[in-house]
């Protein structure tokens, strides 16, 4: 299913965007929700919803578009920002938020479907990378996108995702080399994280966007702060 937010200010316009979204004949099931402020949409997530793509007007009352897309991304690296704007200064501001793309009003129907397709073909390219472990009784597959960190248990890996833990038989190190193109990056001995879920990084410690709060050593800090602001400027491969 993909989860969509549209954040307009004007009704007339949210409408136009959530029409054009329907009848584009998608097979995937949508999830739509509306917003006609920033601060509705800061609240949805502060409630713990998250959008795959988020159609974001610039130009709204109190927070703009940028300023709401700025907390947004302390909650959430991974989504698709889609900028609505009739001003392409804007646009170009976008990339301090790592924006997916724009669009420029009046919204051209084709342009629209453009962007919109080329969405979410790489969301599913992002859904659908997966990691398989191998644990005493059973074969179990998880998305990437859902681990958010792993710990090394003795010869074994504790894999933490966004819904349970699960043990798998290989060790950290193993493990490391298989997901360390996938951005997952080493902080300490004990422990790899997924460089999306990273909510903050602290002096001594990482907050994740799960609230679980981990030490990384100091052998890993210049390349802890050199991959996330990688990551923040768009350029991980």
């Amino acid at each position: 299913m993909l989860t969509i937010a549209i954040c307009e200010d004007e009704i007339f316009q949210q409408q136009q965007l959530e029409k054009m979204i329907f009848n584009m004949g998608l097979k995937e099931s949508i999830n739509l929700h509306k917003f006609e402020s920033g601060e509705e949409l800061i609240q949805a997530y502060e409630g713990g919803e998250r959008y795959s793509i988020i159609f974001l007007d610039m130009r709204m009352n109190e927070l703009d578009g940028i300023q709401t897309a700025e907390i947004i991304r302390k909650w959430d690296k991974t989504c698709l920002i889609i900028i609505i704007t009739s001003i392409m200064e804007y646009a170009i501001k976008g990339y301090s938020i790592h924006a997916y793309d724009f669009i420029l009003k009046p919204v051209d129907k084709e342009k629209f479907s453009k962007v919109f397709r080329k969405a979410i073909k790489e969301i599913q390219v992002i859904m659908n990378k997966t990691y398989t472990i191998q644990t005493r009784d059973k074969t179990i597959v998880l998305r990437l996108a859902n681990i958010i960190y792993i710990e090394s248990d003795k010869k074994r890996v504790i894999i933490h995702t966004t819904e349970k833990s699960y043990v798998g038989n290989e060790n950290i190190t193993k493990t490391e080399s298989i997901l360390m193109h996938d951005g997952f990056i080493r902080i300490s001995r004990y422990y790899l994280v997924n460089i999306n879920h990273i909510k903050e990084i602290g002096v001594k410690t990482l907050m994740l966007t799960s609230g679980v709060e981990l030490n990384y050593s100091d052998k890993y800090r210049d390349i802890i702060k050199k991959e996330y602001m990688k990551y923040m400027m768009g350029d991980m491969s």
